[in-house]
């Protein structure tokens, strides 16, 4: 310890610099860096069907979702009722198919949503990607 020139008692504080870099270096060596996990997601986008006419359609763009042969758009709520009423789970396997296509600008929420309403409802989820589009 030094004594200022008020008289005063100044404590040295480069041990406690060397202690603090020391605890860094430490503690940077001993950190294990991890990568997020998960996969990204790209919502697959698609053009026409040919699929059967026995198959249920979903297609989702930014001016609505279109179910089956309608050309009018839907809101989510008549979606997933035009699911329950298709009644699914009380079909054979091979006939509860549902194929969804989506234009590459819908948003992940909206894709989401239908996504969990078909597996929800019964359906078995087909989903069309064409990579020429993108």
């Amino acid at each position: 310890m030094k004594r200022g020139e008020s008289g005063l008692k100044e404590i040295d504080l480069n041990s406690l610099v060397d202690i603090a870099f020391l605890l860094i270096l430490f503690f940077m060596l001993a950190t294990t860096f991890m990568r997020p996990a998960g996969d990204k997601v790209q919502i697959p986008s698609g053009g026409h069907s040919t699929a059967q006419s026995k198959t249920l359609t979903v297609q989702m763009s930014t001016s609505g979702i279109i179910f089956g042969d309608s050309k009018n758009p839907i809101s989510m709520d008549e979606l997933q009722a035009r699911l329950a009423s298709e009644r699914l789970p009380e079909k054979e396997p091979n006939q509860r198919l549902v194929i969804l296509e989506s234009a590459k600008d819908v948003p992940y929420s909206d894709y989401f949503r239908v996504v969990m309403m078909i597996t929800q409802s019964g359906g078995v989820l087909a989903l069309i990607d064409n990579e020429g589009d993108r």
